[in-house]
């Protein structure tokens, strides 16, 4: 039953609950390679789809602070899950915030949320493009004929492509007064895009982010959500979406979470019979457990201060870029090192199928490579400290 406009406890009441349903799912399909479409009935039938729907049309309204909350406590169930329905979450969260779209198009698909739990993610990444944050011209191409575009193009790392019933797709097109220009189009699931399985990734494995083809694809004038001119990114000039960036963080955030409580269970009940007592009560042990705890806590409390910060600091935001690329370096590279600290406090049956660690493991290393890359953020950070003296 979808609850209307739930409190913050509830709404991580349903991610707490989802999260116990997606973990007895993982393991079997991680090994196998498989995408748990199950978790998304789950999903969709909680109503979590309308987490960051705003209220005034019908969904949760989470803040990001909220949808951060929730997001992490998924992730402790199913880091892959957690991060495919992230992509959908913040693609709202962000929307929901610029109401930037054209045409009238944001009611109309959170309409088509509310109605049915439709899911949607943005594609742009091309095999010759690259990650679009660099900026640079997509090879998918758009033309208008008549009241219809008709899009050309291949995208990979889809996320949530087996489940997606909308996808945002950048594709260049020729505008009336000549020039060439990128736009975003939603653009509806239909027959001319092909969605081809290619993901068989070391973690993350369950995230569906597969190769779309799209083959004379069609989508209504007013699909054009917005367009700019074709250009290369500005590294001076970082354009971080908030609720991209720390939706993501929340994900890697839970993954880390989950392998410090299995270590922590395990230090209980490993009884070695040459010591006689449980592990947990040796002082390496309480040592190595204490160094994943600091770094859980402090990456926690980063990412939640950031979440806070921006919801309530409107006025701010054009103002932290800085805070939002130290949040998401931090944050990634802090659950490595829990993961890391957990494995080395179960020892050596961290590496087996037995325990989820090393799936864990695999899972969290994925963050190091959603942007802003460790090196671009740097430099990024860098710029900004500089700019800012």
């Amino acid at each position: 039953m979808t609850i209307t406009r739930p409190t913050r406890e509830q709404i991580l009441q349903v991610a707490v609950d989802l999260a116990q349903k997606f973990a007895a799912r993982a393991a079997q399909h991680d090994a196998a390679g498989t995408f748990p479409h199950e978790n998304y009935a789950d999903l969709r039938t909680s109503g979590y789809p309308l987490l960051s729907v705003p209220a005034e049309f019908g969904g949760w309204g989470a803040t990001l602070y909220e949808a951060v909350l929730a997001q992490e406590q998924l992730a402790m169930g199913d880091g892959s899950t957690a991060l495919a329905i992230g992509m959908h979450v913040q693609t709202i969260g962000a929307a929901a915030e610029s109401r930037s779209w054209a045409n009238g198009m944001f009611p109309r698909l959170c309409a088509e949320i509310v109605r049915r739990g439709a899911l949607v993610n943005s594609c742009a990444t091309e095999p010759e493009l690259g990650s679009p944050s660099h900026g640079g011209a997509p090879k998918t191409m758009a033309r208008l004929e008549g009241d219809c575009w008709i899009i050309n193009g291949h995208k990979t790392f889809a996320s949530l492509a087996p489940e997606l019933d909308y996808f945002i797709v950048t594709a260049a097109f020729t505008a009336e007064d000549g020039s060439l220009k990128a736009g975003r189009f939603l653009v509806e699931r239909q027959a001319a895009i092909q969605i081809v399985p290619t993901w068989d990734a070391l973690g993350m494995r369950g995230t569906g982010s597969y190769d779309l083809y799209l083959q004379g694809a069609r989508a209504p004038r007013e699909a054009l959500l917005s367009s700019a001119p074709i250009s290369l990114a500005d590294p001076s000039k970082p354009n971080i979406n908030a609720w991209f960036t720390l939706i993501i963080s929340a994900v890697y955030l839970g993954v880390a979470a989950a392998a410090q409580q299995t270590a922590l269970r395990y230090a209980h009940e490993r009884v070695p019979t040459a010591l006689g007592k449980p592990i947990a009560l040796l002082e390496s042990i309480q040592h190595r457990l204490g160094e994943g705890e600091l770094a859980l806590k402090t990456a926690r409390a980063m990412l939640y201060h950031t979440a806070m910060r921006w919801d309530s600091e409107p006025e701010a935001r054009t103002r932290m870029s800085d805070a939002l690329i130290a949040c998401k370096l931090a944050v990634t590279n802090a659950a490595i090192q829990v993961v890391n600290h957990a494995m080395r406090a179960v020892g050596g049956a961290s590496m087996t199928h037995a325990l989820p660690l090393e799936r864990y493991y695999r899972d969290v290393q994925a963050g190091l490579f959603h942007p802003p890359s460790d090196d671009n953020g740097l430099l990024m950070l860098g710029k900004l400290a500089l700019a800012q003296l």
